[in-house]
């Protein structure tokens, strides 16, 4: 076997280049540059689709349970492409994709939703805040409330007429508590028709629990009332 060594400096940066049967291997010396430190790459989101909705600005994600400021690096397993984003805000999701980390990530293809993906927490970042699970629990009233669409907003719909909802998941004539968490309003309404989503309330129960100004109810707790 044979071998030989030579020295290579360049702008103060020196290496030691060795030959070992015809193959060159450098080491780097001790004023070289020091790599760049990756992302910790603990993968989070079990893998579920990612949804985007349209909003301007930057490349983000909104995240249920992120805290704001988390770094999140998300590729898109259809074309490899990868983006890391920070957590910017709420919403009903692991990571839900702003407009520009949207265009950022996806395929040619129109679709609404990335379905095979890999999020990964970047850098020493907290952990996931556990989603609540489905749970009962006994009002002082006496009133059993059994949590159903956990996570999920509600949302508004234009219907006029007294206090009730449209539910995709809820038979009509079940009755459902839908607290407000942010402003601790409730009301207790009955679905009257089916809806797009697990709760959409109309016009006067959503005014006995929204905001002015708002259309959506981002953190909610809808109960089964039985």
């Amino acid at each position: 076997m044979r071998w030989s060594k030579g020295w290579l400096a360049s702008a103060g940066v020196f290496s030691v280049v060795v030959a070992i049967g015809g193959a060159a291997f450098a080491v780097a010396g001790a004023d070289a540059p020091a790599s760049q430190s990756g992302p910790a790459g603990k993968e989070v989101c079990a893998g579920r689709p990612l949804s985007a909705v349209a909003s301007t600005g930057p490349a983000g994600v909104a995240s249920d349970q992120f805290p704001v400021g988390t770094s999140l690096r998300i590729t898109n397993l259809a074309n490899g492409r990868a983006i890391t984003v920070p957590v910017t805000g709420t919403a009903a999701g692991c990571a839900v994709l702003n407009s520009a980390a949207f265009d950022a990530l996806r395929s040619a293809e129109p679709d609404a939703a990335l379905r095979r993906v890999r999020v990964e927490i970047v850098g020493n970042a907290p952990a996931p805040t556990p989603v609540r699970s489905a749970t009962s629990r006994v009002r002082p009233s006496g009133v059993v409330g059994q949590v159903v669409c956990d996570g999920a907003t509600v949302g508004l719909s234009a219907v006029g007429g007294a206090p009730g909802a449209f539910s995709s998941q809820l038979p009509v004539g079940t009755s459902v508590r839908v607290t407000n968490l942010d402003n601790g309003r409730q009301t207790t309404v009955r679905i009257v028709g089916v809806g797009p989503a697990c709760v959409v309330l109309n016009s006067a129960a959503f005014e006995l629990v929204g905001e002015s100004g708002k259309n959506v109810v981002k953190r909610a707790q809808i109960e089964k009332v039985t």
